[in-house]
This record gives structure tokens, sequence and C-alpha cells, in this order.
């Protein structure tokens, strides 16, 4: 390793807590093996957001440092406790496995409205399940501004509903099923002490309270990395720690080995929407923005599974090779086929999905409670109709092996790699195209977003962007929506810089 500058300072450090802004292709993970390398007598602990991080992680660092997820800390001390109990441990939890348990709340909740206050219930269970708080109450209630909600779901009711659903999560003799979120809650409430003298705490942009908390309850030296611009999980609990974290020492990495100032620059012009003064640095070779080369293999990176499912079928059609990243029964399309099914009479496996009436009764429910991936379902079955089951055989027969990595690009290599923009993280490939499913950041009246009125989840949206947009090495092709926002952000360069500001 002949580390950059900025390398240095970091491996250096001996500060007990050290906070380090990572930018996309910065080299923060040669920086942590570094840092290892620099401090061989000490036990490390790297702590990875996810498993295919740890499994690189592992190959990657000296002797002295053991690469863990914190679900797997968990489940060795808790988890496998559910584990070996058949159909105990779950990955999801639907209203479905609670609904026969609320019956007494349901019987002056109308008949429409079951499924969602089921939904609420779990709601409010999964945002314990993500905290740092021992038990749960009143902070944790999900509830929406929904007419039906306003009118007969009780706050208290969900709130002692919840708390009775997690007692029975608990129980191993319980049918209601245990998530591997609930494993790592009781893990955190038990303030286990871990024997590492220096914890590597990586991606923590997309960490959570109760990991926070796991960490927080350790004496080792601690070092945080991550990027705030590339949190994309709050769906999933996550909160961003880095700006709430006080470090003895604070550095940056900005420069990106991974491609050049023209797909730099296309980062620092989403980042400026922001209003962060982070600024990337091209260190690669040089890239261009534009539309990609003719029969190449290239990375089709998506915000949600209809654009990848519509990109397959393209595929199919013009007999083009392609492949997914991960397992493709990971986007789901047994669930389209099952809202399939509901629509048009076949046989509905997935139990969620068959305890509603008709699609128009899921529609509603995804409305409702806006849940994007069932929208997506019905969007795409009502789209492609009785194809669907074809297709979906199609796809699932055609799809080349599955991309477990950044594969290099071998000489006649056509292949087109599907993923979402989720699963693209921490990934990098030649050629990228990003889909046009993605957020628009101008609205229909040619206005930017304002970010002042941004919500979170507005953010996270450009994070998603910003995330797809750094996968690029060398040729990097945007969607519309990306295209007319750099439009606005080149006129407004060349107004006065307080028109700037008016972002």
């Amino acid at each position: 390793m002949n580390p950059t500058p900025e390398q240095e300072r970091i491996i250096a450090s001996k500060a007990r807590v050290l906070k380090v802004k990572a930018g996309a292709g910065t080299g923060k993970t040669s920086t942590l093996v570094g840092f290892a390398e620099a401090n061989p007598r000490e036990r490390i602990l790297y702590l990875a957001f996810n498993k295919s991080i740890q499994t690189e992680a592992a190959s990657k660092f000296p002797s002295n440092v053991k690469a863990v997820t914190t679900h797997a800390l968990a489940y060795r001390d808790v988890g496998r406790d559910y584990g070996n109990v058949a159909n105990k441990l779950q990955g999801d939890m639907k209203p479905f496995h609670v609904q026969r348990h609320l019956a007494s709340s349901l019987a002056n909740v109308p008949v429409a409205a079951h499924q969602l206050y089921g939904g609420r219930v779990i709601e409010t269970i999964k945002a314990f399940l993500v905290s740092s708080d021992p038990a749960v109450s009143t902070q944790h209630i999900a509830i929406g501004k929904a007419p039906v909600e306003r009118n007969h779901f009780d706050p208290r009711r969900i709130l002692a509903d919840a708390q009775r659903i997690w007692g029975m999560m608990q129980d191993v003799k319980s049918e209601v099923p245990m998530l591997h979120d609930g494993y790592l809650k009781l893990y955190q409430l038990k303030e286990r002490p871990l024997p590492y003298g220096i914890i590597l705490a990586d991606e923590w942009q997309d960490t959570n309270p109760v990991t926070q908390a796991i960490v927080d309850a350790q004496s080792a030296r601690k070092v945080y990395v991550g990027d705030t611009h590339q949190a994309i999980y709050a769906f999933r609990g996550a909160m961003n720690t880095m700006d709430s974290i006080r470090a003895d020492q604070e550095f940056s990495l900005t420069g990106s080995f991974r491609f050049g100032e023209e797909v730099a620059q296309v980062a620092n012009d989403i980042l400026e929407i922001k209003r962060d003064d982070f600024t990337l640095r091209g260190l690669g070779p040089s890239s261009r923005i534009g539309e990609l080369p003719k029969d190449v293999a290239s990375a089709y990176i998506s915000r949600g599974n209809v654009a990848l499912f519509d990109r397959a079928v393209q595929a199919l059609s013009s007999q083009q090779p392609f492949a997914f990243v991960g397992d493709i029964r990971g986007y789901r399309f047994d669930q389209i086929l099952d809202v399939h099914n509901l629509t048009y009479g076949g046989q509905v496996k997935d139990a969620f999905i068959r305890s509603f009436a008709s699609i128009d009764e899921l529609s509603e429910y995804a409305e409702l409670i806006d849940d994007r991936e069932v929208k997506s379902r019905c969007k795409v079955v009502t789209k492609y109709g009785t194809d669907i089951p074809r297709l979906i055989d199609q796809i699932e027969r055609n799809a080349l092996p599955p991309i477990v990595g950044s594969e290099p690009v071998k000489s006649g290599d056509r292949r087109v790699i599907l993923m979402t923009g989720h699963k693209s993280k921490g990934l990098e490939f030649e050629n990228v195209k990003l889909a046009d499913d993605f957020m628009s950041l101008v609205d229909d009246d040619g206005k930017l977003l304002d970010i002042t009125k941004a919500s979170a989840a507005d953010i996270e949206e450009i994070n998603i962007q910003y995330v797809g947009v750094t996968r690029a090495k060398k040729s990097l092709q945007l969607c519309d929506g990306l295209l007319d926002y750099l439009e606005h952000v080149d006129e407004l360069k060349q107004a006065p810089q307080s028109r700037m500001h008016a972002m």
C-alpha cells in the first residue's frame, strides 16, 4: 500500500475516538487495513455492514483483525436459541403473523382496515427494535393520518398490542416469529463486553441506534468510518450517526481512485443541492458522461424492481445476455407472480398476499401504508397482465449466474448486469446506466428541490442517486431526471453566486 497524505494521517492517529468521512471510492478499506497493520499488537474487531462486506474484509485484513457483522455477534449469543426452532426465526413479519392475536383490538376497527392495523403494530415493534431503548414505549408508536386511522385506531391499544406481541416473539414456544433485529435488540440489552482493544465501525452512515448502543457499551478505541451521502437504509431503521458522534479527531478521504474528474463533478453537483461542502476529487482514469458504448458490458442500476423487470424483458427481446447482482430470488419475482395470481385467480403462495381478497384491496393497503415494494408489484402486474408467468419463467431460465462482486470486464462481454441502487452499494463497474425511476430533483414547474423543505425520505432519494453515479469507473449514462437537474445546475453556475444559494 502506498497511502496518500489523507490516508497517512488516519493510519498514524492514536485518538481514542476517530471519525473518518470517506467519499465513494476513496480507499477506506485500504486505509483501515493500514490502520490495523500499524497496530499489530491490538486485537481488533471490524464491524461489517453486511455478510458480503464481512467476507471481503476477512480476506484483506491482517490476522489480528476479526471481521464480523453485528447480527453474527448477536446470533452466537442469543439468536441461535430461536434459529434452532423450526420456523421461529424469520426475515420479516407481516400482519397475518399476528392478526389472530389482535382480535379484541380489531373488534372496533372496520374489516377493510384490519391489515393496516396489524401493520401499524408491527411497525411499532420494528421502531423499538432498531432503537437503543430498553422497552416498547409511546415514542415508538406508528400511526398514520389516513381517516380510518384517525377515527378507529387507538394509539394506546397499538402500544399495548406491540408490547404483547414483542413478548410472544421472545417466547420460543410461540408461533409469532422472532426477527433478526429482535435477537439483535436482546443482545444489545445484555450489554456484553467484547474482548477487543480497537473497534473499526464501517459504513456507519447506515447504522442504527441499537447497533450504536452495542459499540458505545465497549471500552475499546473506536474508528468510525462512513459517508453521510451514502446513507440509504432508513427504511430498515438505519439512522446516520456520523454527524452526532463526538470524536477526538476527524478526517476526510476525498480522493476517489474509482473514477476521473468527470464522474466526480456529477457527484459533486448532486451534493450541491444538499448544500454540503464535501468535495470529491477524481484520481482515477479519465471518465465520460453520455450514452454508453454499444455492445459492451454495463451495469443497469434502478431505484426499484419494476425497472429491472422491464430491462430484463428488453434483454430477452433483444437476445442480450443479462445477470443480476446477487440471488435473483432477492428481487422477489415470486411475489410479482403471486400478485398476478391474486388478480387472475391462480394459486397465491405468499400468506401475506393471500390474505387480500383482490389486487384492488392489496393496492389500497399499499397506498395507505406507503409500501413501495407492494405498490411496485401491483403496477408491474397491471402493465404486463397475463404475460407475467411466462416472462418470469423466461427471465429465470435465461439469466446468467449471479454477480457476487465487481467482476472485471472481459473482451467481447455484452452482459447487462441488473441491480437496484441498494444492491449496487459497495460495487463498481466500467460502464453504468441509471434507470429512469429515480426521484426527480426538478419539479413539474422547473424548480429545484428545496432542501430546506425536504423530508428525510427526500434526502435518501438524493443519496441513492449519488450512490448510483459513483459506481461508474469509465462511462456513465445518466437518467433523464439527473440530466434535467444538471442543466439547471449549469444555468445557476453561470448566474450570480447569490442565485446558487437560492437552491
